[in-house]
C-alpha cells in the first residue's frame, strides 16, 4: 500500500508513512493524513487508505479534508478568543454573563471566560441535546432521509437555540475554578460568547477574520455549501444519524435500529449536538487537511516568537501556560502532555508542549522547544465508533515522528 506526497515540495519521510500504512492495515482507521513541520518548514506530508468504507468505498486523495471534531477547539475557538483579548474586546476573567445574560440561569453568574477556556466552569462534560432536537418538531427536518433546504435551515436554528437554551438551564456541577472537567458545553457556550462579542456567526468570524491570516484555506465549516473543490474527497465519519452511542454512552444514549441503513454522511459533521446546530459550534465543526492543521501548529510557534499576525506572544504565552486549576492537565483551551500516559508518547510529553485531540481520530500536539508541529487526522470511527485502537496508536506514532528526524534529545 503507497502513500501519497501531498506537495512535490514535502517529503514523505519513510517511517513515518510506513507508521500510517500499519495503522491502516491493522484496522486502526480506515484511512490517515500525517504532516509535521519543524523549525517553519514542512518535511513530511503522507495521505493513506480510504475516505470511505461504507456505503462504498472511496480513496484518500491528497487534499482530503477530515472532520476535525474538538480540534475545532483550539484551531478555530481558542484561537479566535486569542485575538479578542489581543483586541481588547474580551477579557479572561470577565462573567460570560456579560456577553450572554441568559448564562446566568441557574447559578452560573460567577463562571468567566476563563473558566470555559480552562474547562473549570463547573458545567458538566455532555448532553445529548440533539436527541430533544430529533424529538421537537422544529428540529425533526434534520434527521429525514429527504431533506428539504428551507426545512433544514429552519431547523438548525431551532436546534441552536435549543442547544443554547439547554446551556442557559444546566446547574453547575462543583464551583467554578475548584476542578478541570473536560466539557463540550463550556466551548458551544465559548462560541456563543465569540460571536456576541463580533456579531458574526462563529464560521464567519473565523473564516474571515482568523484563517486568512495564517493563510489556512483548507480549514472550513460547513464544506458540503461550498463550491465544487479540485478533489471534494471528504473522509467519512459516522453512517448513522443519530450516530451510535460511543463506547461508555450505551446506557445514555440509545442505538440506531436494527433496520437502520449505513448512509455517505461524509461531509456531515460527526459530533451531534454540532449537527444540529448547522455545524457550527465552539466545539466542533472544523473540516481541513493535516498539512493546514500542522500549519496551524507551526503559525502558534511563530506567534510565540513574534510573528503578530493574530496576537502579542504575551498573549499566546498565558494561553498556552498550564492553568492555575487543581489538578489539571490544561492551559487556556489547549491540553498539555501528560507524563506517561500522553497521546503525544514519550518524547513530547517530556518537552514543553500543547495540543489537543478530537473524537474521529485527530490530533495536533506542538512541541515548543523542539520547534515542532505534528497533525494527524484519520477517520477512525468510520464506519463504527466501537473502534478505539487509536489510544495506543497515538503515542507510538509520535515516538516515531521524534525518532525519524533524531529528535529525542530535548534542548534547553
Amino acid at each position: 500500500m503507497k502513500s501519497k506526497q501531498s506537495d512535490e515540495r514535502a517529503p514523505s519521510v519513510p517511517e513515518i508513512a510506513r507508521a500510517l500504512e500499519e495503522g491502516v492495515e491493522a484496522g486502526v482507521f480506515p484511512g490517515a493524513a500525517a504532516a509535521v513541520f519543524l523549525r517553519g518548514k514542512l518535511i513530511h506530508a503522507s495521505v493513506i487508505g480510504d475516505a470511505q468504507r461504507l456505503p462504498a468505498r472511496i480513496p484518500l486523495s491528497d487534499d482530503a479534508l477530515f472532520d476535525l471534531a474538538s480540534v475545532t477547539k483550539v484551531v478555530a475557538t481558542t484561537t479566535a478568543t486569542v485575538a479578542l483579548v489581543a483586541r481588547g474586546a474580551i477579557s479572561l476573567d470577565e462573567s460570560v454573563a456579560r456577553f450572554w445574560p441568559e448564562f446566568a440561569r441557574a447559578g452560573k453568574r460567577a463562571v468567566t471566560v476563563r473558566h470555559l477556556l480552562a474547562h473549570s466552569s463547573g458545567l458538566p462534560a455532555w448532553k445529548p441535546v440533539y436527541l430533544d432536537v430529533a424529538a421537537d418538531p422544529g428540529g425533526e427536518p434534520l434527521f429525514a432521509e429527504e431533506r428539504d433546504p428551507e426545512k433544514t435551515a429552519r431547523a438548525c436554528r431551532r436546534g441552536r437555540a435549543m442547544v443554547f437554551e439547554a446551556i442557559e438551564a444546566t446547574e453547575l456541577e462543583q464551583p467554578p475554578g475548584t476542578k478541570a472537567v473536560y466539557t463540550d458545553l463550556g466551548f458551544i457556550a465559548l462560541g456563543r460568547v465569540i460571536e456576541e462579542v463580533t456579531g458574526q456567526r462563529l464560521d464567519a468570524f473565523v473564516e474571515r477574520d482568523i484563517l486568512p491570516e495564517l493563510r489556512l484555506e483548507s480549514l472550513m465549516f460547513r464544506p458540503l455549501d461550498r463550491a465544487p473543490r479540485k478533489a471534494p474527497v471528504i473522509a467519512a465519519t459516522g453512517v448513522y444519524r443519530p450516530n451510535e452511542p460511543a463506547p461508555g454512552q450505551e446506557q445514555l444514549v440509545p442505538a440506531p435500529p436494527p433496520d437502520a441503513v449505513p448512509r455517505d454522511r461524509a461531509g456531515e459533521v460527526n459530533d451531534d449536538n454540532a449537527f444540529v446546530m448547522g455545524g457550527v459550534a465552539g466545539h466542533a465543526g472544523l473540516f481541513g487537511t493535516a498539512r493546514d492543521v500542522a500549519a496551524w501548529g507551526n503559525a502558534v510557534i511563530e506567534e510565540l516568537a513574534g510573528a503578530m499576525r493574530i496576537a502579542p506572544p504575551e498573549v499566546w504565552e498565558r494561553f498556552c501556560t498550564l492553568d492555575s486549576t487543581p489538578g489539571t492537565s490544561r492551559a487556556l483551551g489547549f491540553d498539555t502532555p501528560t507524563p506517561g500516559a500522553s497521546s503525544a508518547g514519550r518524547y513530547i510529553a517530556s518537552s514543553r508542549a500543547v495540543g489537543h485531540l478530537g473524537f474521529t481520530g485527530t490530533s495536533v500536539w506542538i512541541d515548543l522547544r523542539r520547534q515542532l508541529s505534528v497533525a494527524l487526522l484519520t477517520n477512525r470511527v468510520h464506519p463504527t465508533r466501537a473502534n478505539v485502537a487509536i489510544r495506543e496508536f497515538r503515542p507510538r506514532f509520535h515516538d516515531t515522528v521524534i525518532e525519524a528526524f533524531g529528535l529525542e534529545g530535548v534542548p534547553e
